[in-house]
């Protein structure tokens, strides 16, 4: 069905401390994520996808790993973590034909719902991360692009929910996201480069 949608994967309290847990470690030592993963019973993305769970889904989006309650997330050793929880997109025949994501294990879609459902979900996991690690270092906004990134600086790593355009899509959707980046890995990629590695990480 044609239209606009918001897609959402929850972000539990249950995630946020296996999150903040993964943010104690060097995001560059594969094994000591991938034991962390584990024990938080985050499969491995091939295994995931050829699960029963997936037979009848539309496109699955690549990843490295797939969270129980269904965020695929990338870490692939370059010093970062991603997990996107939300999407805001178009259903119009140009890039979408069909709702890829109400369909797959652990995500719901919202037919109609435009850009305050978008902000809300946002905001919940915010207010979520707020609790636990108190008020944020930097809340950063783009009005003119719908973009903000709020973020926490750890010992080890920066804690970042961002929102705005999704680059696999050409930026022709939007996601809302929680990024764990490193502090001290040279080439780790932060949003919008070295001027924000600068701010954000001293």
């Amino acid at each position: 069905m044609s239209g606009e949608y918001v897609a959402l994967c929850p972000v539990t309290e249950d995630l946020v401390s296996q999150l903040l847990a993964l943010a104690e470690l060097d995001l560059t030592d594969d094994d000591a994520i991938e034991a962390r993963m584990r024990e938080g019973g985050w499969p491995d993305w091939s295994q995931a996808v050829q699960g029963p769970a997936y037979e009848d889904t539309p496109d699955v989006p690549e990843a490295t790993h797939v969270t129980p309650q269904g965020h695929f997330v990338t870490c692939d050793g370059d010093g970062s973590l991603y997990l996107p929880f939300a999407y805001l997109y178009s259903v119009d025949g140009g890039l979408l034909d069909e709702d890829c994501w109400g369909p797959l294990p652990g995500w719901t879609s919202e037919q109609g719902a435009w850009r305050p459902e978008f902000d809300a979900h946002f905001g919940t996991v915010v207010r979520r991360f707020t609790d636990r690690l108190g008020l944020p270092n930097h809340d950063i906004r783009q009005p003119r692009y719908d973009t903000r990134y709020v973020s926490w600086r750890l010992e080890h790593n920066v804690l970042i929910v961002g929102q705005g355009p999704e680059p696999l899509s050409y930026h022709q959707f939007e996601d809302a996201h929680v990024y764990l980046v490193s502090r001290t890995v040279k080439d780790a990629p932060f949003p919008d480069g070295e001027e924000m590695r600068a701010l954000l990480t001293t």
